[in-house]
Parts: C-alpha cells; sequence; structure tokens
C-alpha cells in the first residue's frame, strides 16, 4: 500500500513537472460598433446606399426577413452580435470585398464572429407557368427586339487558390459560372462554382436544367428559345449567331438582333460585379465558400431588381472588364432542327425589316 502510495506521489510530481506553467491572458480588445451605429442614425439615404449598396427600405425588408433566422440568444459569457449588425457587415463585405479584419474593426466584431447566411432559395425561380414564360417573351420583344425569353452566358470569378485544375485560360485561378438572365437583368437560373478551365457550354450541359428543357419539363409546348454563345450545342431551343464572316443581308440582320438580345446578360453581370464588388476582384475566402458566396450576390442583385433599387450608373461596369467567358469547346450538334427554327425567325425579323 505504502507502494502504491509512493508511486502515485511520484507519478503527481512527474506530470506537475511536465505542465507547463499557463501564460497569463492579456487584456481583451476593446472593439466598438460606434462608426455604424452612429452612421446608420446620421447618414443620409445616399450615404447610407454608398456604404451597403442597398437602400434602406431594402435593408429593412432583409433584416426582417432574416431576423429570426440569424438572431443568437444571450449566454453568461458575451452578448451576441445584433441581427441588424450581422446584416450590415456582410452586406458591407460584399459590397466592397474588404477584409474579415477590416469589416470586424468597423462593425465591433472578432474575426471569427464575421460570418453569411445563406437567403436566396426563393430569389432565383424561374416562370412556372405558361404565360409568365409568354410575359418575359413580349417583354423581350419590348426591350431588345428579339423573340427569345432569356439569354445564357457565362462569367468568371476569380480566386486564392493554386489548385491546378482551377487555373483558367485567362491564366488566372477562377471558377467558371453561368446565368439564365430575363429581359429585366434578374437571374432566372445560375450554376456557380465550376473549375476555371471547364467551359460554360460544358457546365450548360452537365446541369439539371440542360436535362429538364431537353426532356421539355421547363419550357412549355410552344416555340420559344433562348440565345446563346456560339459555342453552345445546337438545339432548337437554343439560338446560334450565324457565322460572323457571312455576307448575306438576313442572316446578318438575324445576327445583329440576337446579339443585342445577349446584351442583356453581360448588363446583368456588369451590374452584379459592380454593385458587389466581392466577385470583381480576387474573392479571399476558403474555396469552399465562393459558390455561398456568389449566389449571395445573385440574390442580392435579383432582390433589388424586385425591390426597383436600381444599380447606381458609376457602379456598373463596362462590358469589357466583366470577364465573360469566351473559348471554343468541342460540342455535340443537333443542326437539323436548329438551323429550321433559326431560319424562320430569321425570314420573321427580315420582314418586319422590311415594313
Amino acid at each position: 500500500m505504502e507502494d502504491e502510495n509512493g508511486f502515485g506521489n511520484i507519478l503527481g510530481a512527474f506530470i506537475c513537472g511536465c505542465t507547463k506553467e499557463r501564460r497569463p491572458k492579456g487584456p481583451s480588445e476593446q472593439r466598438s460598433s460606434h462608426w455604424w451605429r452612429n452612421g446608420c442614425e446620421n447618414w443620409t439615404d445616399k450615404q447610407f446606399k454608398k456604404r451597403c449598396r442597398v437602400n434602406r427600405n431594402t435593408f429593412n425588408c432583409l433584416l426582417q426577413e432574416l431576423q429570426e433566422s440569424i438572431k443568437r440568444e444571450t449566454t453568461r459569457f458575451k452578448v451576441p452580435v445584433a441581427p441588424e449588425i450581422q446584416l450590415a457587415l456582410t452586406l458591407y463585405r460584399l459590397a466592397h470585398g474588404c477584409s474579415f479584419s477590416t469589416v470586424g474593426d468597423l462593425f465591433g466584431i472578432a474575426n471569427s464572429t464575421a460570418c453569411s447566411s445563406d437567403f436566396f432559395d426563393e430569389y432565383g425561380t424561374l416562370p412556372s407557368t405558361e404565360e409568365e414564360w409568354k410575359n418575359e417573351l413580349k417583354a423581350f420583344l419590348k426591350d431588345w427586339g428579339f423573340p427569345c425569353v432569356a439569354a445564357w452566358d457565362g462569367f468568371h470569378v476569380y480566386i486564392c487558390s493554386n489548385l491546378k485544375n482551377f487555373y483558367s485560360f485567362k491564366k488566372r485561378y477562377s471558377v467558371t459560372n453561368m446565368g439564365l438572365i430575363a429581359s429585366n437583368k434578374r437571374f432566372l437560373w445560375a450554376g456557380v462554382g465550376a473549375p476555371g478551365p471547364i467551359h460554360d457550354s460544358t457546365l450548360l450541359k452537365s446541369s439539371p436544367i440542360f436535362n429538364e428543357i431537353e426532356s421539355e419539363h421547363v419550357l412549355p409546348n410552344c416555340e420559344m428559345n433562348l440565345p446563346g454563345d456560339s459555342a453552345f450545342p445546337a438545339r432548337s431551343w437554343l439560338m446560334k449567331a450565324f457565322d460572323d464572316t457571312t455576307k448575306k443581308r438576313k442572316e446578318r440582320n438575324f445576327n445583329k438582333h440576337l446579339r443585342a438580345a445577349r446584351v442583356v446578360s453581360e448588363h446583368a453581370y456588369g451590374m452584379l460585379k459592380g454593385r458587389w464588388r466581392i466577385i470583381y476582384k480576387k474573392t479571399e475566402c476558403r474555396r469552399r465558400n465562393v459558390t455561398a458566396i456568389i449566389m449571395a450576390c445573385i440574390t442580392l442583385h435579383n432582390i433589388c431588381i424586385k425591390r426597383e433599387d436600381p444599380c447606381l450608373p458609376r457602379w456598373q461596369l463596362e462590358i469589357q472588364k466583366v470577364e465573360l467567358v469566351r473559348k471554343p469547346t468541342k460540342r455535340s450538334e443537333d443542326k437539323a432542327l436548329s438551323n429550321k427554327v433559326r431560319d424562320i425567325i430569321k425570314e420573321w425579323l427580315w420582314s418586319l425589316k422590311s415594313e
């Protein structure tokens, strides 16, 4: 028994000797949200929108919708960040692309507390009825002069990554994204986060919406089409331009109208990246968070359009700066039916010009 007690004392002394002395904890860094609270009360509507990229009405609408899902309970250890500040710092980071430490200093929180929420489920929806699709068709005819219901296009977002399969033909690391854009420049559908080298036509063919359209589960059973890039596969519902070298006046007239319709996607991406600068510059975050950030920006873009919260002209990027996907790729074709539909539209557009 004495041997056991002696062994226990020796073992206890050994453990105590191996335990490092705990360093005294330094004083907690003092942070203040005075910049935000004071500014929120005193900024004009113009100054508020400059910081958050949305007006006060849109901000309050978002806060009301998200408040219950982002609210945290107070514990005996610390007071949680208020939902208002959580939303404000998220919008500020998406709008300006600044670092977490900068956001933390401005809003008086620690880096690890800064987070973003997923709230984009209901704002990027396709028309569900034939009447809604016809309304999209009428809007495109009125605004862009081409008989289609939406336009396809892709764009790049640069990321902080050194993975070889994300190194794109633009000689930078990026993710490829693509959207289906309505006549009022909102996203009806978006596919984001594919590795940079993947062309948008490959992204389209591998997406669920492509198979749904092919199976006739999306577009109604009437003549409706979606203009796309020349590298896209030829389908009866996917319109491509004639060869740029064509000398035929009817084909050149068709190309002019089709390109005018596709400008809507370039404008939409210019507005998206211009308002939410985090995806215009290199996105500094973990790669697994890039998809959520892009989708959050797309959702906010749609919300602002729905609430008629305009993107200021100075925010909108020039088309050549948007980094659209422009790279040839191999594709499977269904030319016969596609060319037949294209010729019908070509003759119709020419008849309008002749009147």
